[in-house]
């Protein structure tokens, strides 16, 4: 009895020592843009597997795109209650500023488990524009932290707009499933997950050429 309590100290002695893989090196965590600015990691987990022990150091914002019953064994975190925290529905932000997060992720569910994990390792950031203001119910402002401000973008069906430059480049994120087809400038969104990327001082064109609304995460980078 004595020799399995060594041997199960010994493994929790060494654990960290081998999750010090980066998130952005986890096979489930697909890095579809990275351009010094934003990291962007499509994560994947299928019903009933489960992520390698990874490590989130980086501040970023989470956006959760599908509803599943979940789990994680968490090696390391902060303390959330003193940690800069700030959490709307399924998207929200954390720093790691003091402590990173060290864990892995099950999928206890029968469907797919979906989240975007928008790295920010910018650490100079800018001054950005005031908070946009437009006709009530598109922009819903969610929060803002030292790297990011955060909004909710829901567009009516036949909606057709322009935004002016921005100081702050902007990342969109498709967050709803709809049959309506979103063109903004060049790219055209057409389901949960499409994203783009629009560099600071470009004027952004929007319209919503379908029947139903569509919603967006909109993410202003500092």
């Amino acid at each position: 009895m004595k020799r399995i309590l060594l041997l199960i100290g010994m493994f929790r002695f060494f654990l960290p020592a081998f999750a010090q893989i980066p998130v952005s090196q986890e096979p489930r965590h697909h890095d579809v843009l990275d351009n010094g600015h934003v990291r962007l990691l499509d994560v994947h987990i299928l019903p009933g597997d489960t992520s390698l022990i990874h490590i989130h150091q980086t501040p970023s914002v989470f956006l959760i795109l599908s509803n599943v019953k979940t789990g994680s064994q968490v090696i390391q975190e902060e303390n959330q209650s003193k940690s800069l925290y700030r959490h709307d529905g399924n998207i929200w932000f954390e720093g790691f500023y003091t402590v990173p997060r060290i864990h892995r992720v099950w999928n206890s569910d029968t469907s797919e488990f979906h989240v975007m994990d928008i790295e920010l390792p910018r650490k100079n950031f800018i001054v950005i524009d005031s908070p946009i203001r437009t006709p009530t119910g598109i922009f819903e402002f969610l929060f803002e932290e030292k790297p990011v401000r955060v909004y909710q973008m829901k567009l009516p069906p036949g909606l057709s707009m322009v935004l002016d430059q921005r100081k702050a480049d902007i990342l969109m994120i498709q967050t709803s499933d709809s049959h309506s087809v979103v063109r903004v400038n060049e790219k055209s969104f057409m389901k949960k997950g499409d994203f783009f990327y629009i560099p600071a001082g470009k004027a952004i064109q929007i319209k919503n050429n379908g029947r139903s609304s569509a919603a967006f995460a909109f993410l202003e980078i500092k």
